[in-house]
């Protein structure tokens, strides 16, 4: 690696040509080209953000055993190498190095090195302008050289992954954005050189001073010493000349202002920002940017440069790279989503089509990378939809029954919040202690035996939770209506099933996670006590967390349902359903009457929903 990546004193190649005696600038070499990045200021600026855009890419690993359902996989040597390339560079300079050579000369390596298993565990990124390819008549490529003569390294093609734009006189080759404007480059780069050799006069105006007669070598070295004295250097160009003695001055060059250095600049810096489909905004260009194209120019730089070039590198890695390890036939690479837009299209996507019925729960939850829940591969059916019929006469819609007023709906909601408020405080101390025994059980079980118990007991953790949910279920179902009565075999019936549901939901969730933190044990390759006290850390750092959501919406469903029984038994065969002053966007529209005997498990909507069905009488 020390040959490979030595420095060999070498001279510019426009150097080389004009010391040759050359006066006209050469056509840049594919050195020159790299040299150029760090010539040219808008050059630099603008490769340099796309490198930095892509450098922040986050890699993602999918198993696709099952096409329908790909799982993401957390732990592998394929993303270990990627974040990991070399003890040298992070995975961010590396990838940004990678995007620079890319876009300067349409072009770079990647060298790996093996271990004993045949994978690669180390990537290296040497000096494109210094490889060669070898080709061959029968396999296009017979495989790379770094460098020249004794010190010339070879490569066999399984060792290098080559990564170009294509170049339509050169299938071995890449061809880069930057090398196709490279008359321009040299445009910016001279008239730069050139304002900054303007300063440095040296005695030299503008123009020349033409005498009618011949001076004396007494009057030209007074005149010459008198002149270098008045205007030779930076701090004296520039200034007015006064002659005597019948000499006359004469321009014979053009001026900065005649030369329209300015436009050239702007001209200059266009054609690279055009040549790349860079932004003005993304550049920090203010003249004609306001907020609108600002933002569109941060989506423009996101989905049509960034993302782009990396799925341009994914499918490259796909094809190269994941076929040299072990059991990867069915693995798949990519990359989280850079597109702003495109996340929130996703999320509105999945949230539109679970409300509107035609996704699943579990379907939704896919689209945003979540794992599926248990009882997840179910519609949501509105209960606010109502059929209308595409001929003949519509029946318009029968008279509202008179519901409370508004200052009586608001009441009853602070009532019913303060009170949940209360029942929410007790759930949670149930739910914790049911959650620390289980803590204990799991620790004690994986000690004993090596493994996660089978199950977490569901009909001992549901006998847990009946008191609490009935003692709900029973203060919503008196509070509903003045008239007293007692809870039927209906009432007790749904406090059975729905603390059996609710145990069975909450242990099979913590089955699942025990056992990713299991395989994250193994892998990190702990030792029994080591993962058991990971276990117990599960939950302890989840305990409270779980607990807040579940209470809110298990004393949420409890209460609504004790209090839409009571009106059925009533006769009342309508409810309202009364969104909570702050209701989310998921339940505003859901707010009207509707059927009692249709409303049940309506509400809650979501987790921690704090809506509630009032009576309309």
């Amino acid at each position: 690696m020390r040959n490979l990546f030595k420095k060999q004193p070498r001279l510019d190649y426009r150097s080389q040509y004009f010391m040759s005696g050359g006066n006209v600038p050469p056509d840049r070499n594919t050195e020159g080209f790299l040299r150029a990045y760090g010539e040219i200021g808008w050059l630099y600026a603008v490769v340099f953000r796309i490198a930095l855009g892509c450098s922040e890419v986050k890699w993602a690993l999918f198993d696709n055993s099952n096409r329908e359902k790909p799982k993401q996989i957390s732990q592998h040597p394929i993303l270990r190498l990627l974040s990991l390339v070399n003890p040298f560079m992070t995975s961010n300079e590396f990838i940004a190095l990678d995007t620079i050579y890319q876009e300067l000369i349409g072009e770079s390596f990647w060298i790996l090195n093996f271990n004993g298993l045949g994978e690669p565990t180390e990537i290296w990124i040497p000096y494109p302008h210094k490889m060669s390819i070898v080709p061959d008549k029968e396999k296009f490529i017979k495989g790379y050289v770094y460098g020249e003569g004794e010190r010339a390294v070879p490569f066999d093609v399984n060792e290098v992954i080559h990564f170009k734009y294509p170049s339509p006189l050169n299938q071995y080759r890449g061809l880069g954005p930057a090398q196709s404007i490279a008359v321009d480059l040299d445009a910016e780069m001279y008239s730069g050189q050139w304002n900054r050799n303007f300063f440095y006069n040296s005695a030299r105006p503008d123009g020349v001073i033409q005498f009618d007669y011949n001076l004396s070598d007494e009057q030209f070295e007074k005149l010459r010493k008198q002149w270098s004295e008045k205007y030779k250097g930076t701090s004296k160009a520039h200034q007015v000349a006064l002659l005597e003695g019948g000499g006359k001055y004469i321009q014979v060059q053009n001026t900065v202002k005649d030369m329209d250095f300015s436009n050239l600049k702007i001209r200059n810096r266009d054609v690279i920002l055009g040549v790349y489909g860079m932004p003005q905004s993304v550049m920090g260009i203010s003249e004609n940017v306001n907020k609108a194209n600002a933002e569109a120019g941060d989506y423009t730089f996101a989905r049509w440069i960034v993302k782009p070039r990396l799925d341009w590198k994914t499918a490259k890695l796909q094809e190269q790279l994941i076929p040299k390890f072990k059991k990867s036939e069915n693995l798949k690479l990519g990359f989280e989503e850079v597109v702003p837009e495109t996340i929130d299209q996703k999320r509105d996507l999945a949230e539109s089509g679970m409300r509107a019925g035609y996704l699943t729960i579990n379907e939704a939850r896919r689209m945003q990378g979540y794992d599926p829940l248990p009882s997840g591969d179910v519609l949501l059916v509105p209960l606010n939809l109502i059929p209308t019929p595409i001929s003949g006469k519509v029946q318009p819609p029968e008279p509202k029954s008179k519901s409370l007023t508004p200052d009586q709906k608001q009441t009853r909601w602070e009532v019913y919040s303060q009170k949940t408020a209360r029942q929410e405080e007790m759930f949670k101390r149930v739910f914790e202690n049911v959650f620390s025994e289980q803590g204990k059980f799991v620790a004690a079980e994986y000690e004993r035996t090596g493994e996660l118990p089978a199950n977490l007991q569901d009909e001992e953790t549901a006998k847990r939770f009946e008191p609490a949910i009935g003692l709900v279920y029973d203060s919503a179902f008196e509070d509903a209506v003045k008239s007293v009565k007692q809870l039927d075999e209906f009432a007790r019936m749904w406090i059975l099933q729905r603390s059996l549901t609710l145990a069975k939901s909450i242990n099979t969730t913590t089955l699942t996670a025990l056992q990713r933190e299991l395989s994250m044990g193994f892998t990190a390759g702990e030792s029994i006590p080591q993962i058991s006290r990971r276990l117990r850390g599960y939950f302890t750092e989840n305990a409270k967390t779980r607990a807040d959501m579940i209470a809110r919406t298990e004393v949420i469903s409890a209460s609504n349902e004790g209090a839409l029984h009571r009106y059925e038994i009533e006769g009342i065969d309508k409810s309202e359903f009364y969104p909570a002053p702050d209701a989310c966007e998921e339940c505003a529209p859901l707010a009207g009457e509707y059927p009692t005997k249709e409303s049940h498990g309506m509400i809650p909507v979501h987790a921690r929903c704090r809506c509630v069905w009032l009576p309309v009488v």
